[in-house]
């Protein structure tokens, strides 16, 4: 036997070698139930067990996750993504979206001006393929994204499943770039990698909005780590601040949001230096100025140009319930009147703003002021603008999610990730139906992880048992080290 296939057996041996097979399983399963027709409320309970059954092996495996090598983390994470990868798109279409926005622009149009029905007609099947929520809402996504979906509808016209691949592709380069990043990242503040990757590479919510999404959040976060990771380089040498520098740029001309990054490497760079707040006011304009410049050159050679930057708002069009600015006006339409909530929204949205910016001026004072590490300095600023902004979705979570794995130093910190990816892991349906059909799903779906956990315990308590009988003086079996958020 090599010693290679060795080590493999060796690896596949110990009380966590089931989580890796039991997050493939659920992953399979979860696949299966949104791929094959029957009864709705079946299919969504199946659909929810295989969920439910990656998230308990996600927090099963962060009990051991010291007993895993990072290699041995990557091969788990490419065996989870796998069934996810030729699976339909779930928990949204947004993937319909670039396709549509794509085409718009490789048609010579102006997709920051046209929204799908507009600009392909109600016959296209591609503008069909869209939600009717965004059909007639411009594009909010910068030239690099716009840029992308371009290429691809070039490539595959309106052929939808080649579309939901390529995409695909494209987020997957994403999440190699986080999965490079991230333990580099964890080692420079002191956090374990395979802490930093159980938290962040393998969490559900990368394996539900990045991968089974297509959500491009993956790309831009992937930008955004590995930038900030060239750019912190100790020996700030220059080339290597340009370079981070670069790929943040890159990431907010995916979406705007990322430009946070360069706001907080350009803090680490002024810290590191010794700088007073005069010359580090300094030091960010230089890092904004080569921001602005490099977004004009992506803008002018994409042929897109800066329309984007009037389409930022387009998806406040949609009130979304997770945001809290809209969950004020929602409040303030069922105190006084429906006709009242979307100027209360939009009242609330402005307020949410202001107060929003000023959050992330006394963030970037206090990390400055402080010494705060640059992750964990991000992963505030992007919670502040999730709190503040007009915008939520699910998948926005991992906007603070990723930063905070690399920094997660306390339990306390490692307890508010895991208890928010848990809670936003379930709470989106893998497929729609009506509301009786999605109780009945969920009721069976606890039911049946109710059953798997009692089987589980069973099967782990009875060689105890014996051995016990067997010798009374044998030691108990091994402590776990760590629990889920040690």
């Amino acid at each position: 036997m090599t010693t290679r296939l060795r080590c493999a057996v060796t690896a596949l041996r110990g009380p966590a070698a089931g989580f890796p097979i039991a997050g493939f399983t659920g992953a399979v399963v979860l696949v299966f139930a949104t791929s094959v027709p029957g009864p709705s409320p079946v299919m969504i309970a199946l659909g929810l067990t295989g969920m439910g059954v990656v998230v308990l092996a996600w927090l099963g495996l962060g009990r051991w996750r010291t007993e895993f090598s990072v290699n041995r983390l990557y091969w788990t994470a490419a065996a989870w993504c796998l069934p996810l990868v030729v699976g339909r798109p779930l928990f949204s279409g947004d993937v319909h979206s670039y396709h549509a926005q794509g085409v718009i622009a490789a048609n010579g149009l102006d997709p920051y001006q046209l929204g799908p029905l507009a600009a392909l007609g109600a016959g296209s099947p591609v503008a069909q393929q869209v939600s009717p929520y965004w059909q007639n809402t411009p594009a909010p996504y910068g030239p690099v994204a716009v840029g992308i979906s371009r290429t691809i509808a070039g490539l595959v016209g309106d052929d939808v499943v080649a579309t939901v691949l390529l995409n695909r592709v494209v987020e997957l380069g994403g999440v190699v770039l986080i999965a490079w990043a991230l333990p580099r990242l964890a080692r420079r503040v002191g956090v374990a990698p395979s802490t930093a990757l159980w938290l962040g590479l393998l969490n559900p919510l990368v394996l539900w909005h990045v991968i089974a999404g297509v959500h491009n959040e993956g790309l831009m976060l992937g930008l955004v780590l590995a930038g900030l990771e060239i750019g912190l380089d100790t020996r700030s040498r220059p080339g290597r601040v340009a370079t981070g520098v670069l790929l943040l740029t890159i990431a907010a001309n995916i979406k705007i949001v990322a430009a946070a990054a360069v706001l907080c490497l350009g803090i680490e760079l002024a810290r590191r230096r010794g700088f007073g707040t005069g010359r580090a006011v300094l030091l960010l304009l230089g890092l904004f100025a080569g921001f602005a410049a490099v977004s004009v050159a992506i803008a002018a050679m994409s042929g897109l140009g800066l329309g984007w930057l009037h389409g930022l708002n387009s998806s406040t069009g949609v009130h979304s319930w997770l945001a809290p600015t809209n969950e004020l006006g929602f409040l303030v339409g069922a105190l006084g009147g429906h006709q009242l909530t979307s100027t209360a929204i939009a009242v609330c949205i402005d307020i949410g703003a202001v107060v929003g910016a000023g959050l992330v001026i006394w963030l970037s004072w206090k990390a400055f002021r402080d010494g705060r590490d640059p992750l964990t300095a991000l992963g505030q600023v992007f919670a502040a603008m999730l709190l503040t902004g007009p915008v939520v979705q699910p998948w926005y979570l991992l906007w603070t999610i990723l930063p905070y794995s690399a920094a997660a130093r306390t339990r306390g910190t490692r307890r508010v990730i895991v208890a928010a990816s848990v809670v936003f892991a379930v709470v989106i349906p893998p497929m729609t139906g009506g509301v009786g059909a999605l109780i009945e799903g969920y009721l069976a779906a606890a039911v049946f992880l109710g059953l798997i956990c009692v089987a589980v315990r069973a099967a782990r308590s009875r060689p105890l048992r014996r051995e016990t009988v067997g010798d009374e003086r044998k030691p108990e079996s091994r402590t776990p080290v760590g629990d889920i958020a040690g």
